[in-house]
């Protein structure tokens, strides 16, 4: 047999991953305690805030900017180019209320730009927070040129408005004279105004220079908070991010299908303090690359076994193992969201309201929604089992679901990138033996569900392969005969080469698959088994961040019953 090698990449997933869960642990070590009890952070000595937000900077335009200034402050700082902004934000106020209060928009309620359903009275504003723990003793002051921000963000601060960014800067340079503040916020907006003119990119030449303008006028403010008398018996920290990137197409020679290559979520965050060392915080490790000529399954396509022993393909009552990586395309609703469209499976149709109809019995692997489901009807019973775990967008996810007998009850288990996503008893289902040819892309149907998917590396194995199995090899390609299941393949097709008349089985029954249909041939180099976006996200810094950093640094006591979602971000 052919055998394909590759390096599995969940040990490294794992181990990174690990790594960073120990360095947030360490961290959160030192503000809040084993015990759980209500705390403070004693971590800094005497402290004061400088904020600096600048709306529609994308982080890798200011990156590739001229910023003399910022980078004159790197070396004192922790700092990320690929800092990201709220996923599911709907309009830039959801960012503003992460940066204040701390959580997403699942708590604070506020999604788009309508406040009305604003959940701040369970998750106050940040000034909210520090003037109930500390008085008056913190004393705030807030600038910027919009209405709603500072209506909605100001209250418990000297709240000022200004005519455009330069005001801002000017209204911050005389706030850093007054020796009784201790937190001050500076909002820009012209970058942002920029960007919706000319296009979020350091090539248009406006949004270039709004970038180099925001860097200068950051120069004067850092310029006087040095010149301050007391400067050198002060303890100040200083945050510089943008509250959202911006819309715009980034290379395909850039774009690795997962969050960070969202141009409207890449942001920068600089955390500058004159005792910090520098920590650059880049993209975390995201996978492997799977490469190769793959067949593209959409609309009506499908490859069939014409030929051949078909009754291997029956799940019947015996144990199995099914896996598949998985590439989804946006479908016709432009995104990756599908309506029950087939893309394995046994039987002669695959439809709604089938009802007795014995041609019917069989099974199929469909996707649902973002997730995916292994429906069957059997001789006595028919029903489905939900993934319930949504596949990464854009990149290749490893499926598997594996069934076993054991005295009399049947169950399934589904596997999404090696992690068991459902398990469930199908014993009521009773024989789903069918007569059906066994087929790979699209089943019969009178509804219109049809998929649009890059399929690959099939196997089917006449076993049940265990729990730690399926996870070790789940992000591998091929199969290798120290595999501990390697008697108990079945069929095996690679589906990575530019012929596109036929699934060529490398396991032992040759059971090659005529395809039907016009197949798109693509060559792709796309990542496998990339962690999900919220493990991507948590490795670098995010706007709910904000707060938790602020309030560190202010040694404002921390509660346990505030449920704050950011984490802090130290330079060791």
């Amino acid at each position: 047999m052919k055998k394909r090698i590759l390096k599995s990449i969940s040990a490294i997933v794992l181990t990174i991953l690990g790594l960073n869960l120990v360095s947030c642990q360490e961290e959160f070590s030192k503000i809040i305690p084993e015990n759980n009890s209500d705390s403070v952070d004693v971590i800094y000595g005497t402290p004061k805030v400088l904020l600096l937000i600048v709306d529609g900077a994308r982080g890798e335009s200011v990156r590739t900017s001229n910023i003399t200034n910022i980078n004159a402050i790197l070396p004192h700082s922790i700092y990320s180019w690929v800092s990201l902004s709220e996923e599911n934000a709907a309009g830039i106020t959801s960012n503003w209320a992460n940066m204040f209060t701390g959580v997403n928009y699942t708590k604070h309620g506020v999604r788009d730009n309508n406040l009305e359903n604003n959940k701040f009275d369970a998750y106050p504003l940040l000034p909210e927070r520090i003037k109930e723990s500390s008085g008056d003793t913190i004393k705030m002051s807030m600038i910027s040129p919009n209405a709603v921000f500072l209506e909605t963000f100001g209250a418990n601060t000297k709240a000022q408005k200004a005519s455009n960014d330069d005001d801002v800067t000017a209204k911050v340079l005389t706030d850093l004279k007054d020796e009784k503040l201790s937190f001050i916020t500076g909002h820009f907006t012209a970058v942002d105004a920029a960007g919706k003119a000319g296009g979020y990119d350091v090539s248009k030449p406006a949004y270039k220079a709004a970038i180099e303008k925001f860097d200068g006028q950051v120069g004067q403010m850092i310029k006087a908070l040095e010149a301050r008398p007391n400067y050198a018996k002060e303890n100040w920290m200083v945050i510089i991010t943008s509250s959202q990137g911006g819309e715009y197409e980034i290379p395909a020679n850039q774009n690795d299908n997962t969050i960070f290559s969202n141009a409207a979520l890449n942001t920068f965050t600089i955390i500058y303090s004159p005792k910090y060392s520098t920590k650059f915080i880049g993209k975390p490790f995201i996978g492997n690359k799977y490469i190769g000529d793959f067949m593209r399954f959409e609309r009506e396509n499908y490859a069939q076994l014409d030929s051949g022993e078909n009754k291997f393909f029956n799940l019947d009552k015996k144990d199995f193992t099914i896996e598949i990586k998985i590439k989804k395309n946006k479908g016709r609703d432009n995104n990756y969201s599908f309506s029950y469209p087939s893309i394995i499976g046994k039987r002669k149709h695959f439809q709604g309201g089938w009802g007795e109809d014995p041609e019917g019995i069989g099974w199929v692997i469909h996707l649902a929604g973002e997730s995916w489901i292994f429906n069957a009807r059997g001789d006595s019973g028919t029903g489905e089992v939900k993934a319930d775990k949504n596949l990464n967008r854009g990149t290749w996810n490893s499926i598997a679901i594996t069934g076993q007998t054991v005295d009399g009850k049947r169950t399934v288990k589904l596997f999404t990138n090696g992690e068991l996503s459902k398990e469930a008893d199908i014993t009521g289902w009773g024989s789903i033996t069918s007569s059906a040819r066994f087929r790979i892309g699209f089943l019969e149907t009178f509804e219109g569900w049809r998929s649009d998917a890059y399929l690959a590396d099939v196997k089917i194995w006449q076993a049940t392969l265990s729990p730690e199995t399926v996870k070790q090899y789940s992000c591998e390609i091929g199969v290798e005969e120290n595999h501990p299941n390697f008697a108990d393949l079945v069929a095996y097709y690679p589906m990575n080469s530019k012929d596109g008349s036929m699934l060529r089985d490398e396991g032992p029954l040759g059971a090659h698959l005529k395809t039907h249909g016009d197949y798109p041939i693509t060559n792709l180099n796309d990542f496998i088994c990339a962690p999900s976006s919220e493990v991507l996200s948590a490795a670098v810094p995010r706007n709910i961040d904000i707060p938790t950093q602020i309030i560190s640094w202010l040694k404002v006591p921390r509660q346990l019953s505030w449920g704050l979602d950011g984490r802090v971000w130290i330079d060791k």
